[in-house]
């Protein structure tokens, strides 16, 4: 029998520590994301990491350092709201008609016609919005099997050039990325913000969840394709790989705990 109250209290607890550390890599004051992430300019919300950061960029090692660890701490807290959820109904929602697509058969498409006609007010480009709070993905990301292979680049370039004619010419080596080449920081900072809200906001993620699989359920029983689960297949999304240049952390641990309580959690909701 699990004791589902104490996997819960002691994951979190875990996990607190984790996101705190990341918060600290990342530049990121937690206590004032939380207070100044929903008021933005304009009356928008402005995210953690545009609002109460001066500086927009993290160097480029601080930056892979972070975001390797912050996807086995999502992925984990992922599993954790599914652990919360295992008791949760909720009313299976109203699915929207299937909308036909229509229209007329022949699409107007605008010209630009350079410097012989100025744009008009309407058409000039709109500054860009200030960025919002992010909302803590509930889903793993699905492997891209349309993505094409990975390709190693060489190290130099292929010199062609005829014995007697031509000189052959040194070949400067490819420079590597600097460790310390400044990244944009706003995007990377708004998901470490995510994550921690979602941790302190367990049982309102856990109904999300539960209108997710009630969404889910709607579909199935009306026959449309929806997504079964909210989890990857195969091994826990972000675990650590063996030869990985990623070094063991203490995230790795909570993950693979939490990976097998939450298919536990599933199966109970599945029997139930």
């Amino acid at each position: 029998m699990i004791d589902w109250d104490g996997v819960i209290e002691r994951n979190v607890r875990l996990l607190r520590e984790i996101v705190a550390t990341l918060a600290a890599m990342a530049g990121l004051d937690l206590s004032l994301a939380a207070e100044h992430g929903s008021a933005g300019r304009g009356g928008t919300s402005a995210g953690p990491g545009q609002t109460c950061l001066p500086r927009p960029t993290l160097p480029r090692w601080a930056h892979r350092a972070v975001f390797r660890l912050l996807r086995p701490a999502e992925a984990a807290v992922r599993r954790l709201v599914i652990v919360a959820a295992r008791d949760l109904v909720a009313p299976m929602p109203v699915l929207p008609a299937i909308a036909r697509k229509g229209g007329p058969l022949v699409a107007r498409i605008p010209v630009s016609l350079g410097l012989a006609l100025a744009p008009a007010a309407a058409d000039a480009p709109a500054a860009a919005p200030a960025p919002g709070r992010l909302s803590f993905p509930l889903l793993d990301p699905l492997p891209d099997l349309t993505a094409p292979p990975v390709r190693f680049r060489t190290s130099g370039v292929p010199r062609v050039f005829i014995p007697g004619w031509t000189t052959p010419f040194p070949v400067a080596p490819r420079q590597e990325p600097s460790r310390n080449d400044p990244l944009e920081a706003g995007y990377l900072r708004r998901r470490v913000a995510a994550l921690s809200r979602a941790l302190e906001d367990l049982p309102g993620q856990a109904r999300r969840l539960a209108r997710w699989r009630a969404r889910r359920d709607a579909f199935r029983k009306a026959g449309r394709i929806h997504r079964l689960t909210t989890l990857r297949p195969g091994r826990a999304y972000g675990l650590h790989r063996p030869g990985s240049p990623r070094r063991l952390h203490a995230v790795d641990d909570v993950l693979r705990d939490l990976h097998y309580f939450a298919y536990e959690a599933q199966e109970l909701w599945d029997t139930s």
